[in-house]
């Protein structure tokens, strides 16, 4: 027989993760179409120069890839998606001129990536993405931000904090150091910060793509010096905090055009943010943030839940004035992001925020030993017509095991009609939690009987 077990990196879903994670989907969806964002699709498999273009991806992400071949197909021609970033530049190209600009739009669907499985790290996972094309606009940049709060707030996330940066900042201070020709791998490095710690990110500056550090005989000279290295470490060290370190950022890197532009960038946000109601306990700067893609080009998002940092980032995004060029002379600039339901799912499990259960439905209807089907089942459908879901029992099993049925899968209430109730009209009405039961219930009284009990079970 096969082991029925599957692959590395990859899982199945109980009911009692995804019904809860439908929900999360759902409210998604609610929130991005809220702001004006439309929905749209693209391919699973894209060709392989579409996901490997210059500035598609890192090496690290492009490492990952899963490449597709169909039998006798051609080997290197197609691969699985690894973001939804990069198929909606490629989708925006083409269809620019139908669409418009600016275009909002949101999708959510799996992406994949060759990466070894850890907590809250999957080889197949969904991504829930919004972006806005065709705007340079702040405005854009800071509902972006304003939408992961939303989007996370609406989810029942009860506390997580957006973090902030500009790579026009991190640029300007490369420029200042002489190093800006080194932006890309430095900026890798950096992003491994919080993973590695400071000491391996230093070697990594230090060595850099060629594996040797400063002083030691090659034929290719280190990324770093130490000094610089270090000087890089201290800033974005430093730059962390709140609104005040835009202060102090700008006394160092104020003179620089572009490192203003990214500093002046960032106050706007935070008023922006302010006026649209987002909590600033919510909200965090950090200098070092740099995101590990290579195509974001200003406003960059990471947001993690405190407590819970060893699961990552769970919503993340910035703004990539340039993806678009890969595929159009057109320019698009865009901004937007991605919460990566998987991992939050995983984290709020884990912590023990999702609500337990596995039915999709409030109500079970008995199928009483001896009552004709037909009545638990027109009594079913009444529910259903007046908006609460209903389950009924397929056999007329002994009462007692219908009951335990609905408790265990989530349940809050059973409607039952024994041979006794069949004859006067009426029903009992159980709590599937307390086991309190009312009694005689008349059948022209079900939905407000149901409904008003419901009320008083969730407390409204």
């Amino acid at each position: 027989m096969i082991d029925p077990r599957v692959a590395s990196g990859l899982r199945d879903l109980l009911p009692s993760v995804m019904i809860p994670r439908e929900r999360m989907l759902a409210s998604f969806r609610r929130t991005f179409a809220s702001f004006g964002y439309v929905p749209v699709e693209t391919p699973h498999i894209e060709r392989m120069e579409v996901l490997t273009g210059k500035g598609a991806g890192s090496d690290e992400v492009l490492r990952q890839i899963f490449e597709v071949t169909n039998t006798g197909g051609t080997r290197g021609e197609l691969a699985l998606r690894f973001d939804l970033t990069v198929p909606l530049a490629r989708f925006v190209a083409r269809h620019v001129n139908d669409l418009g600009t600016p275009f909002k739009r949101y999708a959510i669907g799996s992406v994949f990536r060759g990466e070894r499985p850890a907590k809250g790290r999957f080889r197949e996972f969904v991504q829930c993405d919004f972006d806005t094309v065709g705007t340079e606009g702040v405005v854009a940049d800071a509902e972006t931000a304003q939408v992961i709060h939303d989007a996370l707030d609406a989810a029942g996330v009860p506390e997580f904090t957006i973090t902030l940066n500009n790579r026009k900042v991190l640029n300007g201070l490369l420029d200042t150091l002489g190093i800006a020709d080194k932006t890309g791998p430095v900026l890798r490095a950096l992003d491994k910060l919080a993973k590695i710690g400071r000491e391996k990110v230093l070697g990594e500056l230090r060595r850099g793509e060629s594996g040797e550090a400063e002083g030691e005989s090659s034929g290719r000279s280190a990324l770093l010096t130490e000094d610089q290295a270090r000087q890089v470490l201290d800033f974005v060290e430093q730059g962390r905090g709140g609104p005040e370190v835009l202060d102090w950022v700008e006394q160092r890197l104020g003179a620089h055009p572009r490192a203003a532009e990214g500093i002046a960038n960032l106050r706007t946000i935070l008023a922006l943010l302010d006026a649209a109601g987002v909590r600033r306990h919510r909200l965090a700067i950090d200098l070092g943030l740099a995101r590990g893609l290579d195509y974001y080009t200003g406003v960059v998002f990471e947001t993690t839940v405190p407590g819970w940092e060893r699961f990552g980032s769970i919503a993340s995004g910035g703004r990539y004035d340039n993806l678009a060029s890969l595929f159009t002379e057109r320019r698009l600039p865009g901004v937007g992001a991605s919460i990566g339901l998987d991992r939050l799912l995983a984290l709020m499990e884990e912590a023990g925020w999702l609500e337990g259960t596995s039915t999709t439905v409030p109500i079970l209807v008995a199928n009483f030993p001896g009552v004709d089907p037909a009545i638990p089942i027109r009594l079913a459908g009444r529910l259903r017509a007046s908006g609460v879901g209903a389950e009924v029992f397929p056999e007329p099993l002994q009462i007692g095991k219908q009951m335990g049925y609905g408790s265990s899968r989530g349940h809050k209430l059973a409607v039952i009609v024994g041979p006794d109730e069949r004859a006067r009209q009426v029903f009992n009405l159980r709590d599937l939690a307390t086991r309190e039961e009312r009694r005689g219930i008349a059948w022209d009284d079900l939905e407000s009987a149901v409904k008003n009990a419901l009320d008083q079970i969730e407390g409204t």
